[in-house]
């Protein structure tokens, strides 16, 4: 009997120690009247003191009588800065007939030692109506018909426009890129032939004699510009990446192509030799040496260029048989002198 009365006042006091803590349960929908139909929030809370956990019931299908349950969001806690923790379950309702409905009470159950203490919520009440869609006397006033409201287009209504549009475009490309006789093509722009390599470097060679680096006392840059000219040249003219080899290498390589006379590439050695010794040696040659060092390049440039190409004649073509011969005899004169200079 007195283990018995020892654990009533155990429960007891327990009951009124988590009394003092201030458990509360509350429930409640959004609004308390709504139209047939509407969906509208249920929110029930508990709040519960620091260290305190608890269990809190919950519903699945309806809440009472014909009060739907659509949705129940995850359930969300809460700490605050007194260290209080809030448990909120959110609920999305709503109800097809109209009337009065009385919501039950949550309750929250908190354990204290072998028994199961739980704190309710009040009673909730919701109103159903329906909504008044005309006047008694319809005679009246009448309502016009409800025009049909327009959908937003989706991506998923546009994405087989693309794709027509898509396979159209590349139908097209492919037709004017591979059919023969392209009328597209006179609406396009060839681009224009690249310039020749003497042009490219006589005009690069006027402008630095132009710029008159020398005579402001720009030595190093003035044979820094003059050595890159002519590496660049012999680049583009022979295929010999110069930029990239050192004097000796660059004329091995003239030497080995058996492009130009001993001439030549003693004049091209002479001035890439020079070049090098202003650079990296910081020699100063004379005044002289200026002037004809780009006068020198200018005359391997113009020694070496390729032969411009005469304009085809179009009323020849029909003697090209008949002076095949003579012309075969100029062609092989102009690849020997060619080959003496190139």
């Amino acid at each position: 009997m007195r283990k018995v009365f020892i654990s009533i006042l155990v429960v007891f006091a327990s009951g009124l120690l988590l009394s003092a803590q201030q458990i509360r349960v509350t429930s409640k929908p959004d609004t308390s009247v709504i139209l047939i139909g509407d969906q509208i929030g249920f929110t029930v809370t508990a709040e519960l003191p620091s260290g305190v956990s608890a269990d809190m019931s919950s519903v699945a299908d309806t809440l009472a009588g014909k009060i739907i349950v659509l949705r129940r969001a995850p359930r969300d806690t809460s700490v605050s800065a007194n260290g209080s923790i809030t448990i909120t379950d959110r609920y999305l309702i709503t109800s097809y007939d109209t009337g009065s409905y009385t919501i039950p009470p949550f309750w929250a159950g908190v354990a204290s030692g072998d028994s199961l203490l739980r704190f309710f919520s009040d009673y909730s009440f919701l109103d159903v109506i329906r909504p008044d869609i005309a006047p008694s006397d319809t005679t009246d006033v009448i309502f016009d018909i409800v025009g049909p409201r327009g959908a937003p287009v989706t991506f998923r209504e546009v994405l087989p426009w693309i794709v027509i549009t898509l396979i159209v475009a590349v139908i097209v490309w492919l037709l004017a890129r591979f059919l023969p006789r392209n009328p597209l093509k006179r609406f396009i722009r060839p681009p224009a032939p690249p310039e020749p390599a003497h042009v490219i470097a006589l005009r690069d060679l006027e402008a630095l004699r132009n710029e008159e680096l020398w005579q402001k006392g720009e030595i190093k840059e003035y044979y820094s510009r003059l050595s890159d000219i002519l590496r660049r040249y012999i680049d583009n003219r022979y295929g010999i990446s110069s930029p990239e080899l050192t004097t000796d290498e660059t004329v091995r390589m003239l030497q080995k192509a058996s492009v130009t006379t001993v001439g030549q590439m003693a004049m091209v050695k002479e001035l890439l030799s020079l070049s090098d010794m202003v650079k990296f040696a910081k020699y100063l040659p004379d005044s002289t040496a200026h002037e004809s060092s780009i006068d020198s390049a200018v005359r391997f440039v113009e020694e070496t260029r390729l032969p411009d190409a005469a304009p085809a004649d179009v009323s020849d073509k029909a003697d090209k048989t008949a002076n095949e011969g003579s012309g075969s005899s100029v062609a092989g004169g102009e690849k020997e002198k060619g080959g003496h200079h190139a």
